[in-house]
């Protein structure tokens, strides 16, 4: 229990702080940035030379009026995350005048406030990341004049019935020099697509036209592989959507942020534009008397004291973020997008030894975020101790790639949530159990074949892995969409995993919605070419009929659809060491020993020296009669 202090105290911290205009500086910009780390706040407060905001939060820590929480790492350590207390809460409000609890409230300064922020930190921290390098970005001392996170909008379209909202990450203001300067600002961690923003964008230009609003520009941070070209896409798309001149929008690497930001210095009028309409002022009532010896409302307490152990952290008291380390996260929003894995395909994707993966699991469990699926939903099956995580896994997971559930399971294809809280594709994930199984096996069996090709000197990877919600395109469905990486080459498909349920007419209806995609062009928003349709089937016959019923799609269409066929036995035959890699393929129309590699210029694992390991025992059935 942390001591009771009075509003005696807060007095007098306050007249204490007044000789001490840094450490002021440094209070107020925590009461807008709470959780923000040492870095940001020297950026912000204009100081040049990290031993001064050191100095200002030591002393503010040891007058009560700052605290703590460190997160656990993978490796080296994280990076204090600084908050106010209650008495640095009632001193900031005799400070500046102002009622504490409402300001607590109106600023989300509340215990419970703090708690909701640790499973957002990752997101939060970038755009503290973007903050503080756009007010290190010039040389005059900047000053925070606003900050809106998240920036919501509410506006009302002449041809609507009902008014709609915009929301975007954060909307900062900053003056150097008496120069106010508006952005907004938008990380992207790759933790979810560019095209979330889509409708928010499309709105922007909606809100810009009906109410003639001048709208700030819009500073994005991504990555540099595939990440800017597709926002540059999605905004020139959305620009073409509705007729109007784009929105002014500066892209940056995450690498070069700093540097970029500089640049934007000499762009006259950038940021410049009168926006005062569109923050939002909240009026907070001055200060009542207080009593010298009355206490302090309680209003942070111990709500982010670390806990005593692991089992103390449930999904109930909120503090499960304060034992998770990056892995953690990694292992979460695996299960979230594949739910159903077996201990050793899901050690094989996140690339950590068995044992290690059993231990993290054991406790991701105890801590009520990971669930074994049990024998009264899968019978015998249970001894596979499949896994999925829990409603809370999911909203923590959702939380920490800076999305609500609701999205997650619609965009990204989030499921689980257990037998009575079913969420997502589960129920048609578990009723199709096999299928399910045999879709996960096969893009492990790539997560293995990369790693021997890795130990032979090569530069292999499944990079990407999308589940079938998330590759899903209006009328296409695969059952997943995958990326691997050879020779610092990036080759895209669709994987199709067919167990001969389907007819003629569901193969000619699933082939025509693929021929489609490529005749309307429809990919070049999603992909860099039109992905590899690999289809593997269960037998030679339903491969053959497959391959007839392709030829029969691709009359008229003009166009030549990129299909390889094989059949499982060819995946699990011993003597095929390369898995979906190996020379199994053939092209429909093509003899049906005719077979090739998937990948160009592949040789097979024998001929580069990588031998098959443990995991890659083959579990199916061989090469039908």
């Amino acid at each position: 229990m942390s001591e009771q202090f009075h509003w005696r105290d807060a007095k007098e911290a306050a007249v204490w702080l007044r000789g001490r205009p840094s450490d002021c500086r440094a209070l107020l910009l925590l009461a807008r940035l709470p959780l923000a780390d040492a870095k940001v706040l020297e950026w912000l407060s204009g100081v040049r030379g990290g031993t001064i905001i050191y100095r200002s939060l030591s002393r503010l820590r040891g007058a009560g009026l700052m605290a703590h929480v460190t997160l656990p790492a993978d490796q080296g350590s994280s990076p204090q995350r600084f908050y106010l207390t209650d008495l640095g809460l009632a001193t900031l409000a005799v400070d500046q005048g102002l009622e504490v609890g409402e300001m607590a409230r109106k600023y989300h300064l509340r215990g419970s406030d703090r708690i909701g922020l640790l499973s957002r930190l990752s997101q939060i921290g970038a755009l503290y990341d973007m903050l503080g390098a756009l007010a290190a970005s010039r040389p005059e001392r900047p000053n925070l004049l606003a900050w809106e996170r998240p920036w919501h909008w509410q506006y009302r379209s002449p041809a609507a019935k009902a008014p709609a909202w915009i929301t975007l990450p954060a909307l900062a203001t900053i003056s150097w020099g008496g120069q106010a300067s508006t952005y907004f600002l938008l990380p992207d961690l790759r933790t979810f697509p560019p095209e979330i923003y889509r409708a928010a964008l499309s709105r922007l230009l909606q809100l810009r036209r009906s109410e003639r609003v001048p709208l700030p520009p819009l500073v994005i941070a991504s990555d540099a592989d595939r990440g800017i070209a597709a926002w540059r896409t999605l905004l020139e798309e959305v620009r073409r959507a509705r007729f109007d001149a784009p929105l002014t929008a500066h892209l940056f690497e995450w690498e070069k942020l700093h540097t970029g930001l500089k640049r934007l210095e000499g762009d006259e009028g950038t940021g410049r534009a009168p926006t005062d309409c569109l923050i939002r002022s909240i009026p907070i009532r001055p200060l009542r008397p207080r009593r010298p010896t009355s206490p302090l409302p309680r209003i942070v307490g111990d709500a982010l004291a670390a806990p005593a152990g692991a089992a103390r952290a449930g999904p109930a008291t909120g503090l499960v973020p304060l034992t998770l380390t990056p892995a953690d996260y990694r292992l979460l929003s695996v299960v979230a997008c594949h739910p159903f894995l077996a201990p050793d395909k899901l050690a094989m994707v996140v690339a950590w030894p068995l044992d290690t993966l059993r231990r993290r699991r054991n406790r991701l469990v105890d801590h009520g975020l990971i669930r074994l699926v049990g024998p009264d939903e899968i019978g015998k099956q249970a001894g596979l101790q499949l896994v999925e995580l829990t409603k809370a896994g999911l909203e923590l997971v959702a939380a920490y790639r800076g999305l609500s559930l609701g999205v997650a399971v619609r965009e990204i294809g989030f499921a689980g949530g257990g037998p009575h809280e079913p969420i997502g594709a589960r129920t048609k994930l578990l009723c199709n159990l096999a299928h399910t199984i045999g879709v996960d096996e096969l893009f492990v069996s790539l997560y293995g074949t990369a790693r021997r090709f890795v130990e032979a000197g090569g530069d292999d990877a499944l990079v990407e892995w999308q589940n079938a919600t998330a590759s899903r395109r209006r009328y296409l469905r695969p059952d997943g969409y995958g990326t691997y990486r050879r020779n610092g080459q990036r080759f895209g498909f669709f994987l199709e995993f067919d167990r001969g349920t389907m007819n003629r007419r569901d193969y000619f209806k699933k082939l025509s919605a693929y021929y489609d995609y490529s005749t309307t062009r429809r990919f070049e928003r999603d992909y860099h070419g039109y992905p590899t349709v690999l289809i593997v089937t269960t037998s030679n016959g339903a491969e053959d009929r497959i391959a007839q019923v392709a030829r029969a799609a691709a009359v008229g269409r003009g166009v030549s659809l990129p299909l390889l066929l094989t059949c499982l036995w060819r995946v699990d035959d011993p003597n095929n060491s390369d898995s979906l890699l190996g020379r199994i393929w053939r092209e429909p129309d093509s003899d049906f020993d005719c077979r090739r590699f998937w990948l160009p210029g592949s040789l097979s694992a024998s001929r580069l020296g990588v031998v098959s390991d443990a995991e890659h025992t083959k579990t199916r059935p061989h090469k039908e009669a």
